[in-house]
């Protein structure tokens, strides 16, 4: 599993500007249907990306395809981790 967190390094204009653009990668790119939730931060500083995938490198594509990516308005940091502990009915996500 991979955490993906994105920290805005433009005003919050620029970054709205390209907000429909990135909404819509999240939607129709290649590991878009591997992921498990998205959501910006409050204060409205940055977002989450929750996501499946089968290698960094796959997901280091995804990020450098991301509008907020080719346009220059944020800074992405990609964690991967175990799931260790998981909510009822959330089993699936933990995987093998």
């Amino acid at each position: 599993m991979y955490l993906i967190t994105i920290t805005y390094t433009q005003p919050l204009v620029a970054v709205e500007r390209v907000l429909e653009a990135h909404r819509q990668y999240l939607r129709e790119a290649p590991l878009g249907s591997r992921i498990v939730m998205t959501g910006r931060r409050r204060p409205a500083t940055g977002g989450l990306v929750m996501l499946r995938a089968d290698s960094r490198e796959a997901v280091e594509a995804f990020v450098r395809n991301d509008p907020y990516c080719t346009e220059n308005v944020a800074a992405f940091e990609i964690v991967e981790f175990d799931v260790a502990q998981i909510a009822p009915g959330l089993e699936t996500l933990k995987g093998d």
